[in-house]
């Protein structure tokens, strides 16, 4: 058999895309060809590891979801940290007074969240509502009036660390059970080969049956092949000038 499936070009997205042709076009021949059906079986299986590991490498879900709450919790802090500095600066001296030692840890905790991770500012916010959940705090934070701000800012805190917990055990489940994809491709290309190397020799037994499918299915290959060709051209040639790289 020609070689027409190329290991040194395909891409996992490439590899991807050819076995689904594959599988998709030769699957009527398997119902009565249980030699085929063997192979189509294999190709399959391997297709949908690959499948599998290739979006589990891909960014989860959930982190659209933390930058939302992390803005969430950013607004509640900085909602109670400029109500404390305008009490703080009061000509009302009861109010300035009693605002002026809230203030002082929402500074020293939350004053430069904007420049921190999410590890950090909750490393900090914690640390915050320990100096603000001591009884004398509470106190203060009761009489200015400011306690259901400081329990939104608690509620948005809570609302992120469910749902970063979430996304690590998620990412840690990934990593467990994933393989490379790079990896289970060099599995795909022998499993495509055979499953067209037993296409091929039954088209030339029997043309009439295999003739059209085997057809199609090396138009199918030549098509991905010159796409994948192209791209890594493309990116030989770019490595060589000033030029920037295709985004892929």
């Amino acid at each position: 058999m020609e070689k027409i499936i190329i290991p040194s070009l395909l891409s996992v997205s490439d590899g991807i895309l050819m076995a689904d042709r594959i599988l998709e076009t030769s699957q009527p021949l398997t119902v009565n060809d249980p030699k085929l059906f063997k192979f189509h079986a294999t190709l399959s299986s391997v297709k949908t590891r690959l499948l599998k590991n290739q979006k589990n490498s891909n960014k989860s879900l959930l982190t659209g979801d933390l930058i939302l709450l992390d803005k969430r919790r950013d607004s509640a802090l900085t909602a109670l940290r400029y109500i404390l500095h305008g009490m703080s600066v009061s000509l009302i001296e009861e109010v300035s007074k009693k605002a002026t030692k809230p203030f002082a840890i929402i500074e020293k905790y939350g004053g430069k969240t904007y420049k921190m991770g999410y590890k950090e500012e909750t490393s900090n916010l914690l640390s915050l509502f320990l100096d603000f959940d001591l009884p004398e705090n509470t106190q203060l934070l009761t009489e200015l009036g400011l306690l259901p701000f400081y329990e939104s800012l608690k509620t948005a805190q809570i609302a992120f660390d469910t749902v970063s917990k979430k996304k690590s055990d998620q990412k840690t489940e990934q990593t467990n059970d994933s393989e490379p994809a790079t990896e289970i491709l060099t599995e795909l290309t022998p499993a495509m080969t055979n499953l067209m190397a037993m296409i091929e020799l039954n088209n030339q037994d029997d043309p009439e049956i295999y003739g059209e499918v085997y057809n199609k299915l090396v138009t199918y290959i030549n098509e991905i092949n010159t796409t994948a060709r192209a791209r890594k051209t493309r990116k030989q040639n770019g490595n060589g000038t000033d030029q920037k790289p295709d985004a892929e």
